[in-house]
């Protein structure tokens, strides 16, 4: 557990040396900014819900794979992997960092528009799963590319499936009916909506669908780690 908790600090450190943690916090402030002088106008829960998803699935998503990236490219990953540290170690301090950095960015932008004034377990538990999912895509998807550029062209297309779609079906703009339950997304926007809304959503689908999905993304995400990254 010491050696976790170690390697867990070290990531925020890296966070905060690789400017990931500025540019999120930057980023949220601009959002959070909007949203608080626009709090006024009427009814913004349909845009604070859009920017949450958002926010913190790009930090997540193109955060993780900008970090490993950085650390190839200052030689800093391939003595982590010949270090007593194991890859399960690394991949979770990377995962939990970036997670729990975007869901208090995600947190800050609630907190702009609602104050207090919302369900904050259920609030979190969206928030964390849309980080922790996008997160694990990410890792997924930098294993077939060498480098950030390469992984921004051949990811787009995919993280704006995995973002826009559920998005568009919850501002109502297309209809997915029951199909909506195929994205990963759909349980933590249901949970996200249910905490600024009140929105009456089933309950035991979200909670389900993190506890099958998460850890399937993630045994799928290390394997191809393991594979292609760590044995290359």
């Amino acid at each position: 557990m010491k050696t976790f908790v170690k390697q867990l600090k070290w990531q925020f450190v890296l966070l905060s040396k690789n400017n990931i943690l500025a540019i999120s916090v930057v980023v949220t402030l601009i959002y959070g900014l909007i949203l608080f002088f626009f709090k006024d106008l009427g009814n913004l829960e349909k845009i604070l819900v859009s920017i949450v998803l958002n926010d913190p699935s790009v930090i997540g998503y193109f955060f993780i794979a900008l970090s490993f990236y950085s650390e190839m490219r200052q030689g800093i990953l391939p003595a982590i992997f010949v270090s007593p540290v194991s890859i399960h170690q690394i991949l979770l301090a990377k995962i939990i960092s970036l997670s729990v950095v975007g869901t208090l960015c995600a947190t800050g932008l609630v907190i702009s528009v609602k104050g207090f004034n919302f369900d904050m377990t259920a609030y979190l538990a969206g928030a964390a799963g849309v980080c922790v999912l996008s997160t694990l895509l990410g890792l997924i998807m930098l294993t077939f590319a060498s480098e950030f550029l390469k992984f921004a062209f051949i990811s787009v297309p995919l993280f704006l499936i995995f973002v826009t779609i559920p998005m568009l079906q919850y501002l109502g703009a297309i209809d997915l009916c029951i199909f909506k339950y195929m994205f990963p997304l759909q349980g933590s926007i249901g949970l996200i909506d249910k905490a600024v809304s009140g929105t009456a959503i089933n309950i035991w689908y979200s909670i389900v669908s993190a506890i099958v999905l998460i850890p399937l993304f993630y045994l799928v995400s290390y394997n191809m780690f393991v594979k292609k990254i760590v044995r290359k």
